[in-house]
């Protein structure tokens, strides 16, 4: 009897351990999420800032290429001609932001990647130091 209530009480503490590191393993990945969707956001304003007035240039830049193109066409085939050009590049670049948006979708949680390797690592050196015992009894070695 007094053999299984050390036993007893190596078991509660590993299972005691475990549920700490899930529950830290969780707060960091919830930190590190945090912090990523924080930075996102702010890179996304920055980057949205200036593109109204892009917007209304590029509009106006538009309307003159059209009005250029007006001096030798038609110009139904003038503004014809800069919206499908626009909308080609348009679709091209909307292709390619997609395939880059889709490859960096997932949020890169590095620090608990690590020590996810690094707890897997240690549970298998765990389950090598536990070696079963002839009688069939476990002898834990955890120090």
């Amino acid at each position: 009897m007094s053999q299984t209530l050390p036993s007893k009480d190596a078991l509660q503490r590993l299972l005691d351990g475990l549920q700490n590191l899930v529950r830290e393993h969780l707060a960091l990945a919830r930190v590190e999420a945090k912090e990523d969707l924080r930075t996102m956001g702010r890179d996304l304003a920055y980057g949205a800032a200036g593109v109204p007035l892009l917007a209304v240039g590029y509009f106006m830049l538009m309307l003159a290429l059209g009005y250029l193109l007006a001096q030798w066409l038609a110009p139904w085939a003038a503004f014809g001609i800069v919206a499908v050009v626009n909308l080609g590049a348009g679709a091209a670049l909307t292709i390619v932001c997609r395939k880059k948006l889709m490859e960096s979708r997932a949020l890169k949680l590095n620090s608990t990647a690590n020590e996810l390797q690094t707890n897997k690592a240690w549970l298998s050196s765990l389950s090598e130091t536990t070696k079963p015992q002839p009688d069939g009894k476990v002898a834990a070695h955890l120090t």
